[in-house]
């Protein structure tokens, strides 16, 4: 579930203070395309931000989310996808497992509560819980939140972008960084991705490091590289990327002396899955696959 584009879709509607439906998975059983915590939004005219199935589910939320609108009255839905009829809770797909959604209304006069706590977590950097449902006789269902993963690329070159535009398609945080402004064309990035030109030796000091989830060093400049490892030493982010060849990772390493024993267990370098294919969107997509494999690893 892309975090960004649904707190981007959900502040587009709340500045035009149009009324919303959230849909909240909140328990599963089996094989499901999405888990617990899962959400979408639903606008008035059945336009949704999310998927909670590969399709299959969508267009029957529309319509209940209009029900949910129209009479004010929250729904707990019970799919059962592994069903092969047409039953009122079997939708007939034939998948093998079971999800129960929770749609309630986002209202103006109610502040959009509860996705406007949610939202305050994806805009910040803490996670909280946030209560969904728990009004009159609904069912209550605790979520814990969590701000979207954060990423930092050390160097603006052309092979960053790629790395950009996939780690936004995943609702990743971005913020690239180069000691060199020529490199800092932020027309070349996402939108919402942060650029910043900074001197390496300085990097500690400008950025909070320990802000991140992921860092790629990727300034291809061996004295760059050098100054930020030393300063990736200091740091708790749990994974460091590398390019290049692993000659140039050692005598990197070798050339920050005891602070490459602080990076061995969090350095990936050469970053990146061996997952074949040449240039940089193949490179790209093996290092944030990396970092997509490390993060659901915890």
């Amino acid at each position: 579930m892309n975090k960004q584009k649904l707190l981007q879709f959900f502040d587009k509607c709340r500045q035009r203070k149009e009324s919303l439906v959230l849909a909240t998975v909140v328990e599963t059983h089996g094989s499901t395309y999405s888990k617990t915590g899962d959400q979408m939004l639903i606008d008035a005219d059945g336009v949704g931000c999310g998927l909670l199935s590969g399709g299959c589910l969508e267009g029957d939320l529309a319509v209940r989310a209009n029900v949910v609108l129209e009479s004010g009255i929250s729904q707990l839905v019970t799919y059962d996808l592994a069903s092969e009829d047409d039953e009122i809770w079997g939708m007939g797909i034939g998948c093998d497992g079971s999800m129960q959604i929770f749609l309630q209304a986002l209202l103006p006069h109610n502040n959009y509560r509860p996705f406007a706590e949610i939202a305050d977590v994806l805009h910040g950097s803490i996670s909280t819980d946030v209560v969904i449902g728990g009004t009159g006789d609904e069912p209550t269902h605790v979520l814990h939140v969590q701000p979207p993963p954060n990423l930092l690329v050390l160097g603006a070159g052309l092979d960053s972008v790629p790395i950009t535009n996939f780690s936004n398609e995943l609702g990743w945080r971005c913020t690239v960084v180069d000691h060199r402004s020529a490199y800092m064309d932020g027309a070349r990035f996402p939108t919402g991705t942060l650029t910043h030109c900074i001197e390496a030796a300085l990097l500690a000091e400008k950025v909070e490091l320990d802000d991140f989830n992921f860092v790629v060093v990727m300034s291809h400049h061996l004295a760059s590289d050098r100054a930020h490892l030393r300063q990736l030493a200091e740091c708790k982010i749990p994974y460091i990327g590398l390019l290049g060849p692993p000659a140039r990772r050692e005598r990197l390493l070798s050339d920050i002396g005891d602070a490459a024993d602080k990076l061995r267990d969090r350095l990936h370098g050469p970053a990146g899955l061996e997952l074949g294919g040449r240039g940089p969107e193949a490179i790209a997509l093996s290092i944030v696959a990396q970092m997509q494999r490390t993060l659901s690893e915890g």
